[in-house]
């Protein structure tokens, strides 16, 4: 169960072949949101019999400055016993050209209480990343392959997207879940919509009358000979990176989150991507 939050708070902070398109040209709206998560009722969940909480997402910055990103995952479950209770958190910076990662992943509550996953990523020529974890305990290593990080993915999703691209395929890396772990991902992109029925209360201000898609995006273990999805993402991503709802699906359960807040911020000064 803590493997499956914290998947859920590090993807909220975007395989095979890869595109150029230029992630630069999307702007992402600096933001604060907050998801109440539960249970998917229309999925077996086994002995889960109830699972609810939030994800709280804020992202500040531009391509200039870079962007930071902090996600809070509360969660509670319960197997017929006493709830339990975790919260997963993940704060990062990334580059805004992709060059250069950091982050910190904390989680309190659950078997792993207390832990703490820190680590600075740079990019490297020939394609690859270079980590350095400095929590829990110190290491370096090398990610071979064209990998991108979190907000370049959402970047080059959207640009897949304004271009008509109906799939969009990548390795990405956030290391908030495990900083070796490199996911190969397949993102399916649906026509776009500006329908203001599916537009949530809280954001209606901000982005009625904007262009949508729906988007399921299923991450793999890299390499893996099971090409069963660690877990699959499905939302409806705005234009400007906002994120209305979403559903994380992990195959023994699903759960759905739907918008309970939304803030824009204003944006840094003006930058030239």
């Amino acid at each position: 169960m803590t493997k499956h939050l914290r998947l859920a708070a590090a993807t909220m902070a975007g395989l095979w072949c890869f595109s150029a398109l230029p992630a630069g040209a999307v702007n992402l709206l600096p933001h604060k949101a907050t998801y109440r998560l539960s249970l998917d009722g229309s999925k077996p969940s086994g002995q889960l019999e109830e699972m609810n909480g939030e994800i709280r997402y804020e992202i500040t910055g531009d391509a200039c400055a870079g962007y930071t990103t902090v996600t809070s995952q509360q969660s509670a479950a319960s197997t017929g016993g006493e709830p339990l209770r975790q919260t997963v958190t993940s704060k990062a910076w990334e580059d805004g050209a992709g060059k250069s990662y950091r982050f910190l992943a904390t989680t309190q509550g659950g078997d792993d209480d207390g832990l703490e996953l820190e680590a600075n990523v740079e990019r490297q020529e020939p394609p690859a990343l270079r980590v350095v974890v400095t929590k829990p305990e110190s290491a370096t290593f090398t990610l071979k392959g064209d990998i991108l990080m979190p907000t370049e993915h959402v970047k080059k999703v959207l640009a897949a997207a304004a271009a008509g691209e109906s799939v969009y395929q990548a390795k990405v890396y956030d290391g908030a879940s495990d900083p070796q772990k490199v996911f190969d991902t397949l993102a399916i992109i649906g026509r776009p919509s500006t329908d203001e029925t599916r537009l949530a209360a809280p954001a209606k201000a901000t982005l009625a009358g904007r262009t949508f898609y729906p988007v399921t995006i299923s991450y793999f273990d890299e390499g893996g000979v099971d090409r069963t999805p660690a877990y699959v993402m499905s939302f409806s991503l705005y234009d400007n990176g906002v994120v209305g709802s979403l559903k994380i699906d992990y195959g023994r359960f699903a759960l759905v989150g739907a918008m309970a807040s939304f803030e824009a911020l204003n944006p840094p000064s003006a930058c030239t991507e």
